[in-house]
């Protein structure tokens, strides 16, 4: 299910946090993580929640500014969530996700980020995430949606 109000959202306020216009705190406030859209919840934990630390309030600028490869991440993720395209990556089992976190703790944190990234690969491409294939990527750039249709 597409959850078209809160991907826009989310991508605006994703899009506002990357560029350091707003600060972290601004993001978590202006966020509705409750939907039965599997993308809206995956994409703030997986990907949005880890580009920013919640001690201080603070925006993404000067030396806590993000890197170009990470931007371009979050560009993908934006496309994404401009797209009508369901979110196919699957959680691990309760289990693996029990055992991962009890391995995160033993290794601080070194095999549990291996784990789910070797997890992950087995689905799809995690050089895309949070596309599955690269093709969907190729396909969505193509129609470019953030230029609504300008040359």
């Amino acid at each position: 299910m597409i959850d078209r109000p809160k991907r826009e959202n989310l991508a605006h306020h994703l899009r506002l946090l990357a560029t350091g216009q707003i600060t972290n705190d601004k993001f978590e406030d202006s966020l509705d993580l409750h939907s039965e859209d599997t993308a809206i919840w995956r994409i703030y934990k997986d990907g949005a929640w880890s580009l920013y630390g919640d001690l201080k309030e603070y925006k993404l600028v000067g030396q806590d500014k993000l890197p170009k490869e990470v931007k371009r991440n979050i560009a993908r993720v934006i496309l994404f969530l401009k797209s009508d395209r369901e979110f196919e990556w699957r959680e691990p089992a309760w289990y693996m996700k029990a055992l991962i976190s009890v391995l995160g703790i033993l290794t601080f944190g070194l095999v549990s980020s291996w784990f789910y990234r070797y997890s992950w690969a087995k689905q799809g491409n995690v050089n895309v995430w949070p596309y599955l294939r690269t093709a969907d990527v190729d396909a969505d750039l193509k129609r470019q949606p953030l230029l609504d249709g300008k040359k």
